[in-house]
């Protein structure tokens, strides 16, 4: 186009990645001149292609009917053209019935424009950063924002930008601080999905607000999974699509129980007979098969197949943080610690929010036994996922660092906030049994061997031989604690 408005050696045309403009001021518009487009015959934009473009296809074909319909002039004789030519009343051209979001530009609600800056940056950034996650598409700044300073209702901003979710809110100023609040809704039933509130210094860090901000999409990943989940069991079987087949996948894959794992890998299954390069597909087969090789304590053969489907879910999508993660526990498992570390650093620097990626990171120190470098990652797991549904796990591995680290009564209590989510979760019950027993409790650390044995029956030793200890002597350590509470 630049080539073709090339006036002069001086282009009538402004373009940037959010916008183009016609210098309308040196253009003289004939497009309502009947007669003009008489002199030259054809259709309306005849000659006029998008290769690929079928939305672009499907509204000519609507005008020039409209054209035909309405005699192609109005009431002084000039053409009828549409009203605009960027459609907002329908949703963007594939994301109809995703779960899309939508971030409006925040409103700075104080008695000045000094923060306006902070409020769009704010925004800007969560755009960006809820791109990292890739499961979940986000609307564009310059679609998102052109909402600024407008009244419209949410579900009415959801159905132009054809979204699910949308994400509004405001700063407002409070002597040296600033408070933020969020709320994030569902705009098919109106209701608020997630609300959030902090405060921060007027003489804030960029680091802090990195921080705030990575903490916020941590916590909307999980929000928009558990919603997602619980509407995608709600719909019936015989509409289900590739995208609700994952989502129903996964909504058994979190119940913790070996049916419900069954019924998820049926799903994903079905999920990839029917788009065998979807990239979500391979990436939730690749977490039911970790999920099976850690909870059956599979062998290694099972361990390469992982890695083996993980790659194949990396080249599906090369910039999908989930991947390499899962990479990474297949290596970790084979006790390759260097090359996990590798594989999880990268997972995070795609998707910083990632709170399964910083738990891994934490579990590869201490199974390299090297428990004090595990506490920092663990608990910044916790803090970006309070209430996933690994919490438990995050927990237990806390549980065990602290144990390694001979802090019996740390140990304890993260043991007990692991066992509260997960009853049966046999490594929390573990690190608390040795921690009361080196501590001297023996009478209840005989007590909590009991609980164990009653939540997983089936427990043995040979379940602590199977964990991927760099160093065997911790494994060892595990089993002495267990014997000292009257395990054989």
């Amino acid at each position: 186009m630049r080539k073709v408005l090339d006036l002069g050696g001086a282009s009538v045309l402004d373009a940037n990645h959010n916008s183009v403009r016609l210098d309308l001021t040196r253009i003289a518009v004939d497009a309502r001149d009947l007669d003009h487009i008489g002199d030259h015959g054809g259709e309306f934009l005849e000659g006029l292609d998008v290769p690929g473009e079928d939305a672009f296809e499907d509204w000519l074909r609507d005008q020039r009917q409209q054209f035909e319909r309405l005699g192609n002039r109005d009431g002084a004789g000039q053409v009828r053209l549409p009203k605009t030519i960027v459609d907002l009343s329908e949703p963007v051209p594939g994301f109809r019935g995703r779960q899309a979001i939508a971030v409006l530009p925040l409103e700075n609600l104080t008695s000045g424009d000094d923060l306006d800056y902070l409020a769009d940056g704010i925004s800007e950034e969560l755009i960006e950063r809820l791109s990292r996650l890739k499961w979940l598409p986000v609307i564009a700044r310059s679609a998102s924002f052109q909402y600024r300073g407008r009244s419209a209702d949410l579900r009415e901003i959801g159905q132009s930008l054809g979204v699910r979710y949308v994400l509004d809110g405001w700063i407002r100023q409070s002597d040296s601080m600033f408070r933020l609040a969020l709320n994030m809704a569902d705009v098919e039933t109106g209701l608020t999905v997630w609300t959030h509130a902090s405060e921060v210094p007027l003489q804030f860090t960029k680091a802090m607000i990195d921080d705030l901000i990575l903490e916020i999409v941590g916590v909307m990943d999980m929000r928009i999974d558990s919603a997602e989940k619980t509407r995608a069991i709600r719909i019936s079987k015989s509409d289900l699509t590739v995208e609700d087949l994952i989502w129903r996948g996964r909504w058994h894959l979190h119940r913790f129980t070996r049916e419900d794992s069954l019924s998820a890998k049926e799903y994903f299954s079905e999920a990839l007979r029917l788009a065998p390069n979807s990239a979500e597909a391979l990436v939730q087969m690749t977490f039911f098969h970790a999920r099976s090789i850690w909870s059956e304590r599979k062998d290694e053969a099972n361990m390469r197949a992982l890695r083996q489907l993980a790659q194949r879910a990396i080249v599906a999508d090369s910039e999908d943080s989930r991947g390499y993660m899962y990479a990474g526990m297949a290596e970790l498992w084979m006790r390759r610690t260097g090359l996990a570390l590798t594989l999880f650093e990268r997972a995070i620097k795609l998707n910083p929010s990632l709170s399964l990626a910083h738990a891994q990171i934490g579990s590869t120190h201490i199974l390299a036994g090297n428990a004090p470098a595990a506490i920092g990652p663990l608990k910044m797991a916790v803090r970006l996922g309070p209430n996933d549904e690994h919490t438990f796990y995050v927990l237990g591995e806390l549980a065990i660092a602290y144990c390694m680290l001979g802090e019996w009564d740390q140990a304890i209590e993260h043991a007990n906030e692991s066992l509260l989510r997960r009853v049966a979760y046999w490594y929390a019950h573990c690190s608390k049994i040795n921690a009361l027993a080196r501590k001297g409790s023996l009478s209840e650390a005989d007590f909590a061997l009991r609980q164990l044995q009653e939540a997983k029956p089936d427990f043995s030793l040979a379940y602590v031989d199977w964990l991927p200890f760099v160093d065997k002597k911790w494994i060892e350590f595990i089993k002495a604690g267990l014997r000292m509470a009257g395990m054989t």
